[in-house]
């Protein structure tokens, strides 16, 4: 039984998109985006010095991070949980910058936007990544991610 049409469907384990349904999907996406790039400066500007035991050596002292920088880690690790439940990429936490899986004229692309964009305006093909970003077609020439190419 083929799926309704505008549905987000699954192809193996991973979810495609629609145009539109990456576009509803962009509020939440940029709410955990934005957190977690704060959250990731946060970390990155408070690291921590390893401490060595034998510094000749390299041999780590094991002792615990901080408190404040632990529970930064853990918020990263579940705000990254998040956006991949929702079926979305995380391609570069700096820059916000995400891909949605979906297919275009039967074909699996990526449906590329990071954060500053107002709405889902690229894709490009999987092996390409952002350098062959491109601007969608018009929305009247996109067959959905329900086409499975018939």
């Amino acid at each position: 039984m083929e799926p309704k049409e505008g549905r987000r469907v699954m192809q193996g384990q991973r979810k495609l998109f629609t145009v539109q349904e990456a576009n509803q999907t962009l509020p939440r996406v940029t709410r955990l985006m934005r957190s977690l790039r704060e959250r990731f400066r946060w970390l990155d500007g408070h690291r921590q010095q390893v401490p060595f035991m034998l510094a000749e050596y390299n041999i780590v002292d094991e002792s615990p991070v901080d408190m404040k920088y632990f529970q930064a880690l853990i918020s990263v690790r579940g705000l990254i949980g998040q956006v991949e439940k929702l079926g979305v990429q995380i391609k570069d936490i700096n820059t916000g910058l995400v891909d949605f899986p979906a297919r275009i004229h039967g074909r699996d692309v990526l449906l590329c936007w990071r954060l500053g964009e107002s709405r889902v305006r690229f894709y490009h093909a999987p092996e390409s990544g952002y350098a062959g970003r491109q601007l969608l077609p018009d929305s009247s020439e996109i067959k959905d991610s329900d086409d499975r190419g018939h």
